[in-house]
């Protein structure tokens, strides 16, 4: 079935043409379809993989998505940061690059910097985060998470401008989760940012 319109001039000549934004038009352009209307599934690796953290690193995305859905994550700022992890101050702990040193790389690697774009890029792709700009961490309103105990032990201060932050779909993350449970001892400590420093 053909959803395009004709227009024609006054003298009933075919002058332009209407193309829904659909599979049609994608057709006509050469663009690739949407990942929603692809034959074939795109299938969330459960692994993204780490390239400055050694051989064979990767983070454990069933764990991370647990954590930010358990924990009310709504946004936090990416901080891609090449200095040591002891020298992360206040924010700067809060943050996606601080989440990653600690919880998921061994101890030799936790000065490196880790979100790095192929990282980030990778979360992108699985529909789970999206790449947006804020001016601090965000939590989700209502959840479990204790708002105003999260603000003062994760010191969710605001920057002087918006930065690049990683942002959780929730229904898409909720729904990931129920498919990869986690067991307790595997979770992430709700409080891993008030760890002491290497």
């Amino acid at each position: 079935m053909q959803n395009h319109q004709i227009i024609y001039d006054a003298n009933k000549k075919p002058l332009f043409v209407v193309i829904p934004y659909d599979d049609e038009y994608k057709r006509a352009f050469g663009i690739e379809p949407s990942r929603g209307s692809m034959s074939t599934t795109y299938e969330i690796p459960l692994a993204i993989t780490l390239p400055n953290a050694g051989a064979g690193a990767t983070l454990d995305l069933p764990r991370f998505v647990e954590y930010w859905v358990r924990c009310g994550i709504q946004s936090l700022p990416i901080n891609k940061r090449a200095k040591p992890l002891r020298d992360f101050e206040g924010r700067e702990r809060f943050s996606l690059e601080a989440l990653i040193r600690i919880c998921f790389i061994s101890e030799p690697y936790r000065n490196t910097m880790q979100a790095v774009n192929e990282v980030t890029d990778q979360l992108v792709k699985t529909g789970l985060f999206r790449e947006i700009r804020f001016n601090q961490a965000q939590l989700l309103p209502g959840q479990i998470f204790d708002r105003e105990r999260a603000i003062s032990q994760a010191q969710i201060q605001p920057y002087s401008r918006t930065v690049n932050c990683l942002e959780i779909v929730y229904e898409e993350a909720a729904e990931f989760c129920k498919q990869h449970p986690i067991p307790k001892e595997k979770k992430i400590d709700s409080q891993w940012f008030n760890r002491d420093r290497p």
